[in-house]
């Protein structure tokens, strides 16, 4: 491997640790000191604290299914692991993407496996059907976002690197 690659590794990891670091130390933190307590607001009209112990996903979807939603975590972390991996071009995006995809998927495991439930805590105020959420579950959106961003520029350059006739997105 070389350089640019350890580098890209190196970020990779220190991804992982600073935001699953961020996610377990403010669930346990904010768990010690707002179990039982029902709402602190934070910013008003726009996001409050309410610590809520999730036994589900997002809305509280397969409540009670902690053995399916680990078992889908150990798959999806695996799958984007072995993508790592195996991919030759891991760029910045690639890397960045990853990492927070891993953390968010490992804080949310640590939890289910550990306390049997997800600790979530941030609440927008100013939407009300919107779920509680945690760091995370920010990780994982962002990471996903970002991957999709990878995905679209990755095969649009395959598809004109495959495709020669094509000249700006169109055939001549």
């Amino acid at each position: 491997m070389n350089k640019k690659t350890w580098w890209k590794i190196g970020v990779l990891i220190g991804i992982i640790v600073l935001v699953l670091t961020i996610d377990l130390v403010s669930k346990y933190v904010l768990d010690a000191k707002y179990y039982g307590d029902s709402l602190k607001v934070v910013v008003p009209h726009l996001f409050d604290i309410k610590l809520v112990h999730n036994p589900g996903a997002a809305w509280g979807i397969l409540a009670g299914k902690q053995a399916f939603l680990i078992f889908l975590a150990i798959i999806f972390v695996a799958i984007f692991v072995w993508y790592y991996i195996k991919e030759r071009n891991k760029t910045w995006l690639l890397t960045i993407s990853v990492g927070l995809l891993l953390s968010g998927a490992a804080g949310n495991l640590y939890d289910r496996i550990v306390c049997g439930y997800v600790r979530d805590f941030i609440l927008f105020d100013f939407w009300q059907n919107f779920p509680v959420f945690n760091f995370a579950d920010v990780a994982l959106v962002i990471g996903l976002v970002l991957f999709a961003v990878y995905l679209i520029v990755y095969f649009t350059k395959n598809r004109k690197k495959s495709n020669p006739e094509e000249k700006n997105g169109e055939k001549e």
